[in-house]
């Protein structure tokens, strides 16, 4: 490892800090590398020379923000960098953005907690919460301010929430599955929705899944990867955010079948060498493209349903998730064990599995209870 120079230290979030003084002032410049730091040295030096340089006592929260958010590049996921910006544009910056750093206070953070718990779940404004947080310690450790203003906010009560079975998740009757698939055979993505039912798979994993991860040896669909949206357009491939996403998905005939019939599909369209390349994505959008936006497939779904409606068949408006539900219902409903559902879903728990879908249980009670009847004939009647 190369020597850190002489004045500049590595911080416990991994980042290299380098403190130097201009005209009795102190200053700091980051990296994530010693050359990086000691090129963002140059830089600030040069926008203090020019006047350019925003002293703390002047610096706003959402120019701060824009800094604290430069520094998380590389160290979490991009579409976790994503979804902290989303929060902060939607929810932070109109009320705080233009506010001086150094003038925020305590009570304006419970303000903004009331005001955003009137219109939204205690958990969204918990995680609004921790963002403000975790900028403001980064503060802190800038010496920007002295003390955090969101330390000590308790954050909202959630014991009130419903159940997760109780929300927005939704499974399709039979009778919705069939008509669907029905009405959905001439749409491009119809493999798409059929595999997504046969798997339960997340829709970010199936476009991510390539024919390299169909093991036809061990019989399994190898789920490693997920695909996420780049700040500033395009995707990426990246880990699962949990440990327990990363799993084996058994193959039946039924599955087997959807992947050949997609592997046919492409092989017309694009030729063969689209499906002889293992490293090439199986589900690939209409123009060719890698992933398939979920916006199109919500589109895709939306333009079914329409046509359906148009012959005289209503079926509640859903979204691709409901394909994950609907594959869970049918599992539990023929006898499937929950534990291994939670493994092939990918769920962290097996709390959180029961949560959403133990409301399918009481219609297999008499059915499980018939199925066991068999191992108490010994048992005399009276």
């Amino acid at each position: 490892m190369a020597r850190i120079p002489s004045g500049m230290r590595k911080k416990e979030n991994g980042l290299f800090e380098k403190r130097f003084t201009v005209n009795g002032k102190r200053y700091s410049a980051y990296g994530h590398t010693v050359k990086e730091c000691a090129d963002n040295e140059t830089e600030l030096r040069e926008a203090i020379k020019a006047g350019l340089y925003n002293e703390n006592k002047n610096l706003t929260l959402d120019t701060y923000f824009d800094e604290w958010e430069k520094s998380r590049v590389g160290v979490v996921k991009n579409s976790s960098i994503k979804e902290i910006r989303s929060r902060y544009d939607n929810h932070i910056k109109p009320v705080l953005g233009k506010t001086k750093v150094q003038k925020i206070e305590k009570r304006a953070v419970v303000k903004l907690q009331q005001e955003l718990s009137r219109k939204l779940c205690a958990s969204t404004v918990n995680g609004i919460l921790v963002v403000l947080k975790s900028v403001f310690n980064e503060a802190v450790r800038d010496e920007i301010i002295i003390k955090n203003p969101a330390a000590g906010i308790k954050p909202l009560r959630t014991d009130d929430r419903p159940d997760a079975s109780e929300t927005i998740h939704r499974a399709l009757t039979r009778e919705e599955q069939q008509t669907f698939l029905q009405g959905a055979r001439n749409e491009w993505l119809y493999e798409f929705f059929c595999f997504s039912l046969c798997t339960g798979m997340r829709i970010n994993e199936i476009n991510a899944l390539k024919w390299g991860d169909i093991d036809y040896i061990n019989n399994v669909i190898h789920v490693t990867k997920t695909v996420s949206r780049k700040k500033g357009g395009g995707i990426e491939e990246t880990t699962p955010k949990s440990g327990t996403s990363k799993r084996d998905i058994p193959m039946n005939d039924t599955i087997k079948k959807i992947l050949q019939m997609q592997k046919d599909k492409i092989a017309i369209f694009y030729g063969d060498i689209f499906v002889r390349k293992l490293s090439n994505n199986i589900f690939l959008g209409s123009n060719g493209s890698k992933a398939i936006a979920s916006h199109t497939v919500s589109y895709s779904i939306d333009n079914v349903l329409d046509q359906l409606r148009q012959q005289g068949t209503e079926i509640e408006r859903f979204t691709h998730h409901a394909f994950r539900d609907t594959f869970a219902t049918r599992y539990i409903e023929e006898g499937g064990n929950m534990k291994t559902l939670q493994i092939i879903l990918g769920h962290s728990s097996l709390a959180m599995t029961a949560d959403l879908y133990a409301h399918v249980l009481p219609n297999t009670k008499q059915q499980e209870m018939k199925q066991i009847e068999g191992a108490f004939h010994e048992v005399a009647v009276l």
